[in-house]
């Protein structure tokens, strides 16, 4: 449903009934996401939640109609502009495409004509038989001087099982949701990389019983390799077009240096050039037509580097009036001269901002937690420490407001992945437990990405064993700097962070009071031989799960050593178990089992089930009243005063 709003400030179209500082506040769906500027500068389009119900804003700039268009209970991930008239809008839904995957998180796309206010589902019918499931992201593009957009979809009559899938490039009207073939793929066809008139130039191509990994370029009506490698598990990636469109950009792994760093390989020739990017970890970031424009990494805060001058004159500019904070890029013009901003850390929850250089003027988009306050928002130190290995950990250190950085009670928040990392903009859910009076540690341990090759690779046979003591070596550094009470410390994180809270309590014994596993993994045996049934044994997450538990079959006793539901009578606290229903990640079963080995022992042990929420925390009720279960049992357990 459409609705418009004369001269409507946003203010007006999201709810402030929470009070400021509580947990409520903390645990809501940002009130606005997804800030996209349109190519000709003239709109922004985001996506506003109300409590469970979603929209898409459509924001003039000059000073119109502010027009809402109406999702509802549905989970909204992300919108985009496909020509200066169009806005497409992503949503998912937990389910299974029949023939084609387990049941998962499957996306789809509607279209939104701004000039109209009509909408049509992507695609609304296709030539072909497909899926309406999307297996990329949608791009803009103009094809015979028509708008369209391009997408990958999920083949239909011949995917008989989730190994057989097959991945299509289709272009579709964004007025009439008809879809037509650009490109048909197979059952190992990855990625498409294409301009935005549609020409196909390159794609990904895996085979799973060789392992054989190629980038392939379209020539002549045929694919031919343009760079091949035996991948059995790591492996590199195609991450665009290069900025004069003659090149696609490549990670790929430095021999010399054993990092993976960016390559172009000639479209025309298929010649690899000279290596380049920063030194270490970093991030490629990508425009709205496929091209490469710089990378970002991470050191603290989060810091850009932009081949493209214009760009990064602006960013300048901008890193300039926001010091001290955690920056992002959400969206720009082609031409760079509109461009929307992210800022967030100590002090701000998170906001928009819109730098007009034309204009030369910086004005305010709208607040992602206007309930909050910035001194709602505690302050975030970087720090690092030693492991007992000599490793070098980094992390981040939340502090509650008000309180002295001395004898704090701590609670440490594990990110999950493992191959991920927590970053120095706000965390809410970090946030909320330092406003309750907690210090809270964030530790990128072992393993997590932001480091290089080789901080990742630390981790391989680590998970339950050094991946598990670089977080209590975090807990007996900071106790010996006087900053927190080694006595009065409990540990909680989600996923992988949630595996790492019942091991601490099981498997690390003496550091913790108490711990609390959201979706959390609790034996790894049952873990894996989920992942052979589904993906079958040579798959690479499987292979990718072998190698961090240092394993080659999964009789290997020590699975049994790391799984903290085989080693419950070691329980040293109570344990709270939080699990959403419709998880797809990590089974259901992983906390039922875990409470049901926690009681046969006589451990003390709670359990919530969050109905209708997956893995991520997605719905805004079950988000907050995670956080309340979580805050009541740390405050029971371990009090803050």
């Amino acid at each position: 449903m459409l609705k418009l709003f004369a001269g409507a400030a946003l203010a007006a179209l999201v709810s402030s009934s929470a009070l400021a500082g509580s947990l409520d506040a903390y645990g809501r769906l940002p009130a606005i996401s997804d800030v996209e500027i349109s190519s000709d500068g003239a709109n922004l389009a985001y996506i506003a939640h109300d409590g469970e119900n979603s929209r898409v804003i459509i924001q003039p700039l000059n000073g119109g109609d502010v027009q809402a268009v109406e999702f509802g209970k549905v989970k909204m991930r992300g919108v985009m502009w496909s020509d200066p008239n169009h806005v497409v809008a992503e949503v998912s839904r937990t389910q299974a495409i029949e023939y084609v995957t387990y049941v998962g998180e499957q996306f789809q796309a509607t279209s939104i004509n701004i000039k109209t206010g009509a909408s049509v589902q992507i695609p609304k019918r296709s030539y072909e038989t497909i899926n309406n499931v999307l297996s990329s992201s949608p791009i803009g593009g103009v094809v015979n001087g028509k708008p369209t957009i391009f997408t990958q979809f999920y083949a239909g009559e011949e995917a008989k099982s989730i190994q057989a899938g097959r991945f299509d490039l289709y272009r579709v009207d964004p007025d009439t949701g008809v879809a037509a073939m650009v490109q048909m793929g197979d059952t190992q066809t990855g990625d498409y990389l294409f301009k935005t008139d549609g020409t196909v130039i390159a794609r990904t191509v895996y085979d799973r019983d060789t392992s054989r990994w190629s980038m392939e370029l379209r020539r002549d009506g045929k694919w031919v390799d343009g760079y091949v490698v035996t991948a059995p598990l790591d492996g590199p990636s195609m991450e665009g077009l290069s900025l004069d469109e003659k090149s696609v950009v490549m990670s790929i792994k430095n021999e010399k240096t054993g990092g993976y760093e960016l390559a172009n390989i000639s479209i025309a020739d298929g010649k690899q050039g000279d290596f380049y990017g920063p030194d270490g970890s970093f991030r490629v970031i990508m425009d709205d037509a496929n091209h490469v424009i710089g990378t970002s990494t991470d050191d603290g805060y989060r810091q850009y580097h932009f081949d493209e001058p214009r760009l990064a004159a602006a960013w300048s500019m901008i890193t300039g009036v926001f010091p001290g904070r955690q920056l992002t890029l959400s969206s720009h013009t082609p031409d760079y001269a509109k461009i929307v901003v992210y800022v967030e850390g100590t002090g701000e929850p998170g906001g928009f901002y819109l730098l007009d250089l034309t204009a030369k003027k910086l004005s305010k988009v709208g607040s992602a937690y206007p309930t909050l306050t910035p001194t709602d928002v505690a302050e975030v130190r970087a720090i690092k420490y030693a492991a007992a290995d000599g490793l070098e950990i980094r992390g981040y250190l939340t502090l509650p407001p008000g309180k002295a950085a001395k004898n704090l009670p701590l609670i440490v928040l594990p990110h999950g992945g493992p191959e991920a990392r927590d970053e120095a903009g706000f965390d809410w859910w970090a946030q909320a437990l330092a406003s309750r009076g907690y210090a809270v540690l964030q530790p990128n341990f072992r393993g997590s990405t932001g480091r290089g090759e080789d901080f990742i690779r630390a981790a391989d046979g680590e998970w339950g064993g050094k991946m598990q003591t670089d977080l209590s070596d975090g807990v007996r550094f900071l106790a010996k700097q006087g900053i927190v009470d080694p006595k009065r410390v409990c540990i909680t994180g989600a996923s992988y962070g949630g595996y790492a809270a019942l091991a601490g309590i099981t498997l690390d014994k003496g550091v913790y009071r108490c711990a609390v596993s959201v979706a959390g993994i609790g034996d790894v045996r049952q873990m894996i031989n989920f992942e052979i049934l589904r993906y079958r044994e040579e798959s690479r997450t499987v292979r990718y799960h072998k190698r961090l538990f240092g394993v080659t079959s999964t009789s290997d006793p020590k699975l049994d050593a790391r799984s903290p539901a085989r080693h419950a009578d070691q329980a040293d606290g109570p344990v709270l178990l939080i699990h959403g229903k419709e998880d797809t990640v990590v089974q259901y079963d992983q906390s039922t089992d875990m409470r049901r080995a926690l009681e046969k022992a006589g451990k003390p042990v709670e359990f919530v089930t969050l109905r209708e929420e997956d893995h991520w925390l997605s719905r805004e009720a079950t988000r907050q009243q995670m956080l309340a279960a979580t805050v009541t049992f740390l405050e029971k357990n371990n009090p803050p005063n």
